[in-house]
């Protein structure tokens, strides 16, 4: 196993950062406060407003704080970027409640029959997101809307091109800093994106288990009710759909891999989804996503790190995989389908038209020539062909993940991918 100290794979930027902020600590100036106070009193001071509205968020967040703290081993650049994260999220939670204060009529909205893609990460789920996403019939999530799905009250726009052009910096520093993870990853301001960035500004989405060590957060986020984790996402879709003019009829295409822990809260918050599960081979979706939360955890501490990110996220493809086993026996089957990895590669179209039939839309010819469109270019583009990694840089091995996945594999018959 690579058992290299993380400052070893930090680039410049990170490594100067860390130096002059410890300098600096030295004299007693630049400390990175994460306490929540300091947080939320950023947060108001930086938007002018005061009421949240909706504080179901601080049970999450002190749970993260106190494991950022005790447990994350943070360099300053972990802690600017807990810090950073945080308080954008109290911000859009200000800026969301003074919306909801002042048009009322946002929260009488319906969110109709969405389609909500759900599958182990690196199994297929982005894109069949993003190509489902070229239908203009569908509304989607953009990144910069997760980021900032907030509209700022007396702002031009409502704050749309200041909220937009800040995620485009963010994600531009971002490729330099976490280059392997926007690799195996690929992000832009203006693309779809999963729900996962809402569900973090209720501290609940699985990206900080990504980004940091936190494993007593990790413990009780994983039996935690998420129930109005999920009700204020709603409500932000909501918002986003209201910001944009989008008609209370037109259908939102999800997708988020965090959704298997929590099948049942999903549900009842959107009773009448359509599920689309996607499947691939453990031996691909385990040592992936492995290797693109270590991208991005390397840079927040300066310890070795490969270890941590085997421990939880291993644990997370089978947690999430057992849970949503079970949880899809009580689910109606007209309300569930399932879609190969292989049968996209296959044949996407006939994929197309079997999901397209199940969630009651007409799989039309414009929406194929868009399809393939993006498909073509994303393959001309190569956007993933950089992403390399190794189950052995982990200390495990393709037995080890055999051992532990092989009821999802026989549950759905997967296929070893290659033989």
């Amino acid at each position: 196993m690579d058992n290299k100290p993380s400052t070893h794979y930090q680039p410049p930027f990170v490594t100067k950062f860390n130096r002059s902020t410890r300098l600096w600590n030295l004299f007693g100036q630049k400390k990175i406060d994460l306490s929540e106070e300091s947080l939320i009193a950023a947060a108001r001071a930086e938007t002018g407003l005061e009421r949240f509205g909706d504080e179901s968020f601080l049970a999450p967040l002190r749970m993260l704080l106190q494991s950022l703290e005790t447990e994350a081993d943070l360099n300053p650049f972990g802690r600017f970027n807990a810090r950073m994260r945080t308080i954008r999220s109290l911000k859009n939670r200000l800026w969301a409640n003074a919306c909801f204060e002042a048009h009322p009529e946002i929260l009488a909205q319906n969110i109709e029959t969405p389609i909500v893609i759900v599958g182990p990460h690196r199994s297929g789920t982005t894109r069949l997101q993003r190509m489902m996403a070229t239908d203009t019939r569908l509304q989607h999530l953009k990144t910069w809307e997760g980021f900032n799905p907030a509209p700022r009250p007396g702002q031009p726009e409502m704050g749309k091109q200041a909220r937009r052009e800040e995620v485009r910096q963010f994600l531009d520093m971002g490729k330099q800093i976490y280059t392997g993870g926007h690799i195996a990853h690929p992000m832009d301001a203006d693309w779809p994106e999963e729900d996962m960035l809402l569900l973090n500004h209720s501290f609940c989405g699985f990206s900080v288990l990504g980004m940091f060590h936190v494993p007593s957060y990790y413990r009780w986020f994983l039996d935690y009710d998420k129930t109005e984790v999920y009700r204020y996402t709603a409500k932000l879709m909501k918002l986003i759909s209201w910001s944009r003019g989008d008609g209370a009829d037109k259908r939102w295409v999800l997708k988020n891999p965090q959704h298997m822990l929590d099948l049942d809260t999903l549900l009842k918050v959107f009773p009448d989804a359509r599920l689309v599960f996607t499947h691939r081979d453990p031996l691909k979706t385990v040592g992936s996503v492995m290797s693109l939360m270590w991208y991005f955890a390397v840079q927040h501490t300066d310890v070795p790190c490969r270890a941590r990110t085997r421990d939880v996220w291993m644990d997370f493809c089978e947690q999430a995989a057992r849970r949503a086993i079970d949880a899809r026996e009580q689910i109606p089957a007209a309300q569930q389908m399932d879609v190969h990895y292989d049968d996209m590669n296959r044949d996407w179209r006939a994929a197309m038209h079997r999901i397209y039939a199940f969630a009651g839309m007409e799989f039309t010819p414009q929406g194929e020539q868009e399809m393939q469109a993006w498909l073509s270019a994303s393959e001309s583009e190569n956007l993933h062909g950089g992403h390399r990694y190794a189950l052995e840089d982990f200390g495990t091995s393709a037995d080890e993940v055999d051992r532990r996945m092989m009821f999802v594999r026989e549950r759905y018959a997967i296929a070893y991918e290659g033989k």
